[in-house]
């Protein structure tokens, strides 16, 4: 050990410049191919780890029926949660007509024990507060405005709501609700739904709006109807289950029941696993690439190191202090491989392409609690 010590100090000294070069290609090789493969394994479980974490609603029920009955649907068996919506206009936001919307709550249950949301900025509405709103993060790219500005919804007016408006007759009529922005969130209706490809970013309602301004948003004409976003105690297992269920307590075969997970993850599924396909491919060619460049200068400097070292092995040196002599400069330059590690796993959350990013950023936010 003290041969194989004296004489890395002593060709370190002499050939700094060629070890500072092994070093920077040992570390951009690795970077490369750590940041690539990291990169493609959180884009691939981008929309999984959204999914599982935020109590996203199993299906969509769509009876599009007045007055059909959801207490029935509630004490269903399988039923864990149920938030109905009114399949209206709704409101539309004064500073960003392209944002998503979608429609107002009805309840106190989305956010809470569905689609609960990560929080990236601010707090959740509170369900009893018509002037609040949650938004997404493209909401904030775009438009510029995040957690404590003030946005006004725009509703439509009692006899728009009472023709069923649906915004393209001209501009809503009714009151104007100055809302305050009290979170960014992340969520799979809500992300996937509003900052999703060609998406402009996403708004939601708290359920008091619904509650205050009923007659703004549902009308009283008896033609409009309340759909559903549910949440099954099985998940996906346990849909045949329920349709049949469902048609027995409704006395109808004919309501759609949507997979949610089809609906908002596979196009943003299929589209995060080609990228990572792409990253890992890239991750696979850096590696050969790597082997054959870093191999070849490591192979270079061995072969100056060993010609020099036999001279020394004709006074007494073994064969074995004469490998580890000639093979510790090169494992000196590969311990930047202990630096450059946690650089190339930061830099896989930049290498994720955006779909994944927009995802399922989650080390970004905390998931809201029900407590």
């Amino acid at each position: 050990m003290r041969i194989t010590l004296t004489w890395l100090r002593i060709d370190s000294r002499r050939r700094w410049r060629s070890l500072l070069v092994l070093a920077l290609l040992v570390a951009l090789a690795t970077a490369t191919v750590l940041a690539a493969a990291a990169g493609a394994r959180r884009g691939q479980s981008a929309v999984e780890r959204l999914w599982t974490g935020t109590l996203p609603a199993t299906v969509t029920v769509l009876p599009n029926q007045p007055g059909f009955d959801w207490n029935k649907v509630r004490a269903l068996p399988e039923v864990a949660a149920v938030s109905e919506f009114p399949v209206v206009f709704g409101y539309q936001v004064a500073c960003c007509p392209d944002a998503g919307t979608g429609f107002p709550p009805i309840g106190d249950e989305l956010g809470r024990t569905i689609e609960r949301p990560f929080m990236l900025a601010g707090r959740m509405f509170d369900p009893a507060r018509a002037d609040e709103v949650v938004v997404t993060p493209q909401f904030v790219r775009l438009y510029h405005k995040g957690v404590g500005d003030i946005v006004t919804l725009l509703l439509a007016s009692e006899k728009q709501a009472n023709e069923q408006y649906d915004g393209t007759s001209g501009p809503p009529q009714g009151p104007l609700v100055k809302a305050r922005i009290t979170g960014v969130v992340r969520s799979p209706r809500l992300s996937i739904g509003g900052d999703g490809p060609g998406a402009k970013g996403g708004v939601q309602a708290s359920p008091a709006l619904w509650v205050k301004y009923k007659a703004n948003i549902f009308g009283d004409n008896g033609q409009n109807y309340i759909n559903a976003l549910i949440r099954l105690k099985g998940g996906e297992a346990a849909i045949p289950a329920f349709r049949a269920d469902l048609a027995r307590v409704s006395g109808r075969s004919d309501i759609d029941v949507w997979k949610n997970r089809e609906n908002f993850g596979n196009t943003v599924e299929r589209i995060t696993g080609y990228e990572a396909a792409c990253l890992l491919a890239f991750a696979l060619a850096a590696l050969v690439a790597a082997l054959f460049l870093v191999g070849q200068s490591v192979a270079r400097y061995t072969s100056a190191t060993v010609a020099d070292l036999q001279v020394l092995q004709a006074v007494g040196m073994t064969p074995r202090q004469a490998v580890a002599s000639a093979t510790a400069p090169p494992l000196l330059a590969a311990l930047a491989l202990l630096l450059i590690v946690p650089a190339a796993l930061l830099a896989a959350n930049l290498l994720a392409a955006w779909p994944a990013r927009r995802a399922a950023r989650l080390h970004a936010g905390r998931i809201l609690r029900t407590e």
